[in-house]
């Protein structure tokens, strides 16, 4: 028997991660929706003897299709067929929440659940809402819930499993609008009768979005009914916009916000609270103009130290096992060639970058935490200002936090940017941003040779990464891409405590990449290596194939203060940033043979040019799949320039300072 499938549904920062995790645990999948950059979850869990598939849509404010995100959530809903949809609504922010409730209805769908998620939080505020009213003044079920204390989610379970198996009759409630509207919607519908799209979706739904101007349904419309029919009824709402004075879109969202409003009357109540919220107590100091950098600043110095102190032990433990058991294993591999290929290329240079897992990990756990609690809405909103100044939207912010964890899925995130010119300006600096595998080789430098500074050595690097990115973005803004930035909007949740059971899951599922990585990429990128740093070109000239080509950019590398390794690492590192640490790994052996060969200064110019240079194979595909071969050739040649210039910068700097 095939499973039932549950869409989950909701606005940005509503819970629906944590209900998700409720819900399916552990038996989690993450991928893309087929033939589009956005995340598709997947999770099961089983009640009663049955199971279910729980989807994961990405989260809208609304279902017009302004955005990939958008778009994906509408079409699962209007084309997907699932059993139950599982709206979940925030219960603090109830009358914004109900604005995507009121358009699933409009969509004609009847098999809805409403979760509504943090009664708590409504609770502490002094919104009081009775689940059972509000379920009537709907229409469908309603679920009280706090997911992230667990309440409520067997009763969500019980609801869906009713709902799948035909146990539940709903009459969901539909906004009605103002007469003329109304006589707008009726008269296109008219229109549509008859034709193949009263088969397939609800005309009621089709008319409003027409309403709108949606371009999705325009185009649909058009495939059905022909230009010279879907001209005539957008000039009829033309006309309609010129006796209201005022896009029809607006008078349909202000109209549906004024029903809402109405109907919440009826199922909640305000008890009021005194005094400021410890939320608002602490926005005047984390979003101010001042004290918000001084906090920012103090906040990720934190996260550095936190990720240090606790991943560099645990970074030295695993790499002294991996070196243990290349050296256990090497008596016992008699073949000299399978040794060192097995012992030096495999155990070494794989070896050296698993052992970092654990700082990785806890970068995605600290980062985790930070978003769970509502610290990174702040960061956004901080931001922001400064980003404009230097001609970044608003918006790109979300994807530049992004970046931390990878510049690929990143540079896809750019997408949810409506405007063409941000999302070229947004996907340009993105892989400035130094990603996850860009972390493993600042910590492996910084901790090798800037042991009791390690957290400031790294944030100064990410520090330079970031004005390099701003200044990039003032650069391409103004001489590049020209226009107008796109407004930024972004909702402040309240401040919570993390559900560590998210955090831990959000943790995982980033930082388990960094191990398959490790386990294909890396390992073919070691034995290639491997093998380029034991072969000669030519038989008894004592260079290898990695010397040879090393020396042929050394005069270039030795601007900079770095050597041949220096530029064969760089170049292993376009496969994959790890490969820097594993190239070293290879050439040298061990950490200590690293040490005596580096100066702190050339591991400090060695640790920004890593940083700043060609992005990642994976990345440069990604700028190519969003834009075209030539942003992609240009954002990968602007940024060899630049950190070219950088590293000489900081190079001839050091030394007029006496740190060579």
């Amino acid at each position: 028997m095939a499973m039932k499938v549950v869409a989950l549904a909701g606005n940005p920062n509503v819970g629906k991660t944590t209900v998700f995790n409720s819900l399916t645990g552990m038996r989690q999948h993450v991928g893309n929706w087929p033939g589009v950059t956005v995340e598709k979850k997947e999770g099961v869990f089983e009640y009663k003897g049955e199971k279910f598939l729980v989807v994961d849509l990405p989260g809208t404010y609304s279902l017009t299709a302004h955005s990939i995100d958008e778009l994906v959530a509408r079409n699962f809903l209007l084309n997907g067929n699932p059993d139950v949809v599982v709206n979940v609504v925030d219960a603090t922010s109830l009358l914004r929440n109900l604005l995507l409730t009121m358009e699933i209805f409009e969509m004609g769908l009847k098999n809805v659940v409403i979760a509504l998620n943090k009664i708590d939080l409504a609770e502490k505020k002094g919104i009081r809402i009775d689940p059972i009213k509000m379920s009537k003044a709907l229409g469908v079920p309603v679920v009280a819930m706090s997911a992230k204390e667990g309440i409520g989610v067997e009763e969500l379970k019980e609801k869906i499993y009713e709902m799948a198996n035909g146990m539940v009759k709903t009459n969901p409630v539909v906004p009605r609008y103002d007469p003329e509207v109304e006589r707008e919607i009726e008269h296109i519908i008219g229109c549509l009768k008859g034709t193949e799209l009263e088969k397939r979706y609800p005309l009621r739904w089709l008319a409003i979005k027409l309403l709108q101007r949606d371009d999705e349904v325009m185009k649909l419309v058009l495939r059905h009914i022909g230009e010279e029919k879907l001209k005539e009824i957008m000039t009829h709402i033309g006309e309609a916009e010129a006796r209201y004075g005022r896009a029809m879109d607006l008078i349909i969202a202000s109209q549906k916000y004024e029903f809402i409003d109405r109907l919440t009357h009826e199922f909640m109540s305000y008890a009021g609270r005194e005094g400021e919220s410890l939320t608002d107590q602490l926005d005047r100091i984390l979003i101010h103009p001042v004290y918000g950098f001084i906090a920012l600043a103090i906040v990720f110095y934190g996260v550095f130290k936190f990720v240090f102190a606790l991943g560099l032990p645990l970074q030295e433990w695993l790499d002294g096992l991996f070196a243990s058991f290349g050296e256990w294993l090497a008596p016992h591999i008699a073949n000299e060639t399978l040794r060192g290929l097995v012992v030096d290329g495999v155990i070494g240079g794989v070896g050296s970058v698993l052992s970092f897992f654990p700082l990785v990990f806890l970068l995605f756990f600290a980062l985790s935490v930070l978003e769970d609690v509502g610290y990174m809405a702040r960061v956004a909103v901080l931001m922001e200002g400064i980003m404009r100044k230097f001609g970044l939207p608003g918006k790109a912010v979300i994807p530049l936090i992004l970046g931390l964890g990878c510049n690929v899925p990143a540079v896809m995130a750019t997408r949810t940017l409506e405007d063409e010119r941000d999302r070229l300006v947004a996907m340009f600096v993105n892989p400035f941003i130094p990603c996850s595998a860009r972390l493993s080789v600042i910590s492996f430098l910084a901790g090798t040779f800037f042991s009791s500074n390690h957290a400031l050595v790294a944030l100064s690097v990410y520090l330079i990464a970031i004005l390099v990115a701003l200044l990039s973005a003032w650069f391409v803004s103004h001489f590049v891409v020209r226009g107008e930035e796109s407004p930024f909007v972004i909702e402040l949740p309240e401040y919570l405590i993390p559900s560590w059971k998210t955090v831990i899951l959000h943790s995982w599922e980033r930082s388990k990449e960094f191990v398959k990585k490790a386990g294909t990429v890396i390992l073919l990128g070691s034995i290639f290596i491997w093998y380029l740093s034991n072969y000669p070109v030519e038989l008894g000239s004592g260079k290898s194939y990695a010397e040879t080509l090393g020396y042929l950019f050394e005069p270039y590398m030795m601007l900079m203060g770095l050597d041949w390794k220096a530029a064969v690492s760089l170049i292993f590192g376009i496969i994959a940033k790890e490969n820097v640490i594993s190239t070293y790994g290879v050439i040298y052996g061990t950490t200590e043979a690293i040490k005596n060969a580096m100066t702190p200064l050339q591991a400090y110019v060695l640790a920004v040019v890593t940083t700043l240079y060609i992005p990642c194979i994976a990345t440069i595909g990604a700028i190519r799949a969003e834009s075209n071969w030539k942003w992609a050739l240009f954002t990968t040649a602007y940024m060899i320039a630049v950190a070219s210039i950088v590293g000489i910068l900081i190079w001839h700097v050091g030394i007029a300072l006496g740190l060579s």
